[in-house]
């Protein structure tokens, strides 16, 4: 385009000396042309702007981050002007569409229209705009180009991914509440009588040396192996590209987790500021989708504070007699740190799963005793080990 110009400006000087120094019809006609050529070619311009129709749709409104779904979008002629130098350009920032680019550049013949259909791709939890973001038109002559918004986008609203883990980091999260488990057994010093069946393993043979017969621990904490998932609701960023891949990994975070411990029998209840401290259960596959559907409708504010949330567990006695408890956020301040130190007084282990890709804003955890650490990258799969 920079180079149609500079040959039309030169071709325009050119015919103004011919005038200057010789005259006639021929030399006046060139330099009348060269004259009208930007006048028609902005005028043209103005025309396939105001008659130019693009069409767009995606198959479903509601989608899963990285679940390809269908979409297409038609370019349509319907007036006696042929249309060129048509580019469509892409939302790209949270969203790709497959075997389509920007530089594809497309011609209108009176009456055409041409189809595209292929498949989308988004790749963060969140209501956001997709398909076709902006509209570039040039003239013939390739000496104007306008490029202006798309007025009908297309709004997706899509669901967080749900990814199939065993291990979170270098946590294998079987083994943990496992462990966890035969932690609060030991602490426990009420028993009873052995009876046959029981696991040999618990026998307190302190107390059976006392008694003189066979006594077993009470695992009284064996009573509590619900895993609690508390889930940070904070808002830390007004900027879209930082906070949604942030609150996708936190849902996708949460979701992992739960799938894992209901495919293995264990119940898992999430909790998360709503209207008030809201709990969310699962003990099996079976109703999955339900829990699924309500996580993935969970609000991040920036009115969810950290002073909020921890006023809301403290309120929630029953998270401090969980077999273990997981703390998802993605922002840390000494508020959290306090939240952390009362839910270690009060018995449980906590891993906390912090959502960053900077090594260094990892929380320190240095003062704290039986407390977890997992660093996950907003933008790495889930699945994938931490240095790999």
């Amino acid at each position: 385009m920079r180079r149609n110009r500079i040959i039309w400006a030169c071709l325009w000087v050119l015919s103004c000396v011919a005038i200057s120094i010789k005259g006639g019809a021929v030399t006046y006609g060139a330099f009348a042309v060269l004259t009208l050529i930007p006048i028609v070619s902005f005028l043209y311009l103005m025309g396939v702007y105001a008659l130019f129709h693009l069409y767009q749709e995606l198959e479903q409104r509601f989608v899963s981050v990285g679940t390809p779904v269908l979409y297409r979008f038609v370019l349509v002629n319907e007036y006696p002007l042929q249309f060129a130098g048509i580019r469509v350009r892409y939302f790209s920032s949270f969203s790709s569409i497959t075997d389509l680019d920007d530089e594809t550049e497309y011609e209108l013949s009176p009456g055409a229209r041409i189809e595209k259909e292929t498949k989308l791709i988004c790749r963060y939890r969140g209501e956001y705009k997709v398909g076709i973001k902006e509209i570039e038109i040039q003239d013939f002559f390739r000496l104007f180009k306008i490029r202006y918004k798309n007025k009908e986008c297309i709004r997706a609203v899509v669901k967080p991914q749900l990814v199939k883990i065993d291990r979170l980091g270098g946590i294998d999260l079987s083994d943990a509440v496992k462990r966890q488990g035969r932690d609060r057994s030991e602490r426990d010093i009420l028993s009873r009588s052995y009876v046959p069946g029981d696991d040999r393993r618990y026998i307190n043979w302190s107390q059976t040396a006392r008694t003189g017969q066979l006594m077993t621990r009470d695992l009284t904490g064996a009573e509590h192996q619900e895993i609690a998932i508390i889930t940070d609701g904070l808002r830390y960023s007004d900027d879209d590209m930082v906070y949604l891949p942030a609150e996708n990994k936190v849902l996708e975070v949460v979701l992992a987790l739960a799938y894992h411990y209901a495919r293995n029998g264990i119940s898992a209840a999430e909790y998360h500021i709503g209207q008030g401290m809201e709990r969310i259960a699962v003990e099996d596959t079976r109703r999955f989708e339900e829990f699924y559907d309500v996580v993935s409708e969970i609000r991040f504010s920036e009115l969810e504070t950290h002073q909020r949330l921890y006023d809301a567990v403290m309120s929630r006695r029953e998270i401090f007699d969980s077999a273990m408890v997981f703390f998802v956020t993605s922002s840390w301040d000494a508020v959290t740190d306090a939240l952390l130190k009362q839910l270690e007084v009060n018995g449980p282990d906590v891993v906390v799963c912090y959502i960053t890709d900077n090594e260094d804003s990892r929380p320190d955890l240095s003062d704290h005793r039986s407390c977890g650490l997992v660093i996950v990258s907003p933008y790495a799969p889930l699945t994938k080990e931490p240095g790999s």
